[in-house]
């Protein structure tokens, strides 16, 4: 393999480019130490080493501190390594490396997320948020009827409302004062809430406990 470049990665760090591809990056000190230069050649078995030795209990250390930072899905932490300068094919080793430890956990990012945004956000705009952060339809299906079971039964016996009618009911108690609203407040309102992705059926059932009031021409 030929060392095309090497371009610095801040003040201290330089990524090194093996036949015009960037492979990973090293402290100024490891380059020295291991006399990488432009337009030289490395054996693949060298390369290795240096990246089994170094790249990769960096990128270990990486992983855990972007971690403990806060809970990260796949897509997102495998983002994050490539951002950092870390190859392909090192940052998918250094992910399945945390995830062993189960330190990475889609199902439990997606039980969090939903316990922590169903009272505020639609069904639908939950799963759309999850999946662009890489969360996949089954994942965010068994998070959701966790987290219905998880409150379908309140301390007095009763069943509680379902997190859709209180996420509408939180959305609309910000935007009316009192128990009544115009009808063209109401429009407004029932358009915002269908854009977000609540079901019908919540929408009216919220907006009917409020009195109407006809709007002046």
């Amino acid at each position: 393999m030929q060392i095309t470049n090497l371009t610095p990665k801040g003040k201290r760090q330089t990524v090194i480019w093996l036949d015009g591809e960037p492979a990973g990056f090293l402290d100024n000190r490891d380059v020295s130490s291991y006399r990488l230069e432009i337009d030289t050649s490395i054996s693949e078995a060298d390369w290795e080493k240096i990246v089994s030795e170094v790249i990769l209990p960096r990128g270990k250390r990486k992983a855990l501190e972007l971690l403990q930072v806060q809970d990260r899905t796949v897509k997102e932490l495998h983002e994050k390594l490539l951002a950092s300068d870390y190859s392909e094919s090192q940052s998918w080793e250094i992910i399945a490396y945390v995830a062993s430890f189960h330190y990475i956990d889609e199902q439990r990012y997606a039980v969090n997320y939903v316990r922590a945004h169903a009272k505020t956000k639609s069904a639908r705009e939950m799963q759309m948020v999850l999946m662009r952060k890489g969360i996949d339809q089954d994942i965010f299906r068994n998070a959701y009827e966790q987290y219905q079971t998880e409150n379908s039964d309140a301390d007095d016996g009763e069943v509680e409302e379902s997190p859709e009618i209180a996420a509408v009911r939180q959305f609309v108690a910000k935007r009316v004062r009192g128990n009544s609203m115009s009808e063209k407040e109401r429009q407004k309102i029932y358009a915002g809430l269908q854009r977000k992705g609540f079901a019908g059926d919540a929408i009216r059932r919220v907006l009917s406990e409020y009195e109407w009031t006809r709007s002046e021409e």
